[in-house]
This record gives C-alpha cells, structure tokens and sequence, in this order.
C-alpha cells in the first residue's frame, strides 16, 4: 500500500515537472498576458479636504502654467529659437555623403524631401529553436513628425511536445525628433502595442529612438520601448549598425524583448530601402 501511494505521487511530481518544463516561453508570455497582474484586492482610500480658497487656487494655475510651459519646451521645442527645428528631410541618409535623415536648410542647395517613406525587415535569431522576425515601416509626411509601424513575429520550437508556438505583437506609434541635427537626431514615441493570437489585447507604450551617423556611411541607430498590455509589462530595446548604399541599406544588430516575465534576446540581420 505504502509502494503504490509512492509511486502516485511520483507520477503527479513528473507529471508537474513535465508540465512546467513542456511549457516554452512564448506560451507562458501569452499565458501572463491573458491573466494580467495579480490584484490583491488592497484599495488605497483617499480623504481631501474641500478647502478651495482663491489663494490655492492661484497658486494652482501658476503651477499649471509652470508646468505645462516647461513640458511643451521640452518635449516640442521652441520653433522661434531652435534652428535645428527648422532642418530639412534628405531624400535618404548620405544621399549627399554628409548629411543623415536631416540637413540645414542653408548648408548645400538641394530639392527638398516633401515625403519619404522607410521600409526595413529583420531577422530575429535567439535560442535554437526560438527566432523570429521584425517589419518596420515609417511613413514621413515631413520633416515635424512621423508615423511608425512594427510587426514582430516570435517562433518557438518545443522539442518536449514536439510543437510550435508564435506570438505576433504590433506597434503604432506617433514619433517626434526633438533634435534635428545633419549627423545626430533624437525623439521620443507614444503610441500602442497590440498582441494577437489568442491574446487579443492591447496597451499604451512610450519610448525613445536616436540615429548617429558617422563616416563612411555607417550609422548607428537605437530604440527603446515601454508598454504595459493588461497590467504587464511588454518592453522593447533595439541597436544596430547600418551600411548604407544609395537608398537603401543592410543592418547587424541586437534586440531585447520583454514580454510579462519572460525575456528575449536575439541577434537581428536585415535590409532596408528609402522610397
């Protein structure tokens, strides 16, 4: 009696054990999206006086004047002191041999780049059975702002139960270069993240992206991502060096996701093309 009740309870351990090891990373970063954050159910419960005299209210308008003064400058600019605001769109990096995605609009007599379109595709190798890819897409209407869609797809091999799972995210975003120099460009990026499969779920992200053009016509370019998708985190961080050959280009790179717990680390190769 003593030898069977082991051997159940042998074959429960092995069968939790194979379980959790048959379960691969993309399963359980959807699994942990689906589910959300663990709510404990602690409310925090807030009291405020209602004491609205003039004099609060003066100092609040004050503070949001303050405020909302020193946000604009600085995630704007100010258009009236910055030249670099002022800079042209190239027809694509090193067009000229100098300049990257942006130029002066005094240093070299050239036609002004109205639109311009970035079309780039990345494959991802992480782990070996895990790889993926990564279509990047931004549509410049000018030089102020421009729009930025990415698709990732995320594959894995579990050799366990003889299976494969993917998980395909997007991002949306609205981009914005605060610094618009010929060699040097920095912006920030709000938008959405979307995940579908059996997912389905969406969430705000923000982040930050900067080019560095050198000479030779090489260029280093990063990216980084933050987003919470059900109350958990889905993060992006990217760099990767770029050769450019008229309007196009090839790229050697790094990327990290983190998709609820799991991480993903890969090493990207790709191409790219500027219409």
């Amino acid at each position: 009696m003593k030898i069977s009740i082991k051997i159940i309870i042998a074959v429960f351990l092995l069968n939790i054990s194979f379980n959790s090891y048959s379960q691969s990373k993309i399963d359980k970063s959807k699994e942990e999206l689906k589910k959300g954050r663990e709510n404990n159910g602690t409310e925090n419960h807030t009291s405020s006086s209602s004491d609205d005299s003039s004099s609060d209210n003066i100092f609040a308008e004050i503070a949001a004047k303050i405020f909302l003064y020193v946000t604009y400058y600085s995630f704007i600019g100010n258009y009236a002191d910055e030249y670099h605001l002022h800079s042209n769109l190239t027809q694509y990096p090193y067009y000229n041999k100098l300049s990257g995605n942006y130029e002066n609009p005094d240093s070299i007599p050239s036609p002004t780049k109205i639109m311009r379109l970035d079309l780039e595709n990345k494959l991802l190798m992480g782990m070996p059975n895990l790889y993926g890819n990564h279509f990047k897409t931004k549509l410049r209407p000018f030089q102020f702002f421009y729009l930025q869609v990415d698709y990732f797809q995320l594959i894995e091999y579990n050799k366990i139960v003889r299976s494969y799972s993917n998980l395909s995210l997007f991002n949306f975003n609205f981009c914005y270069d605060r610094i618009r120099f010929q060699k040097f460009n920095l912006g920030w990026i709000l938008g959405a993240n979307y995940v579908g499969n059996d997912v389905k779920k969406a969430g705000i992200s923000c982040g930050l992206n900067t080019d560095i053009f050198l000479r030779k016509t090489i260029s280093l370019y990063s990216s980084m991502k933050w987003s919470l998708i059900n109350d958990v985190p889905v993060n992006e961080f990217e760099i990767q060096c770029k050769y450019h050959r008229k309007n196009y280009f090839y790229s050697l790179g790094y990327e990290h996701l983190k998709i609820a717990s799991p991480t993903y680390d890969f090493i990207s190769i790709g191409a790219g093309i500027y219409f």
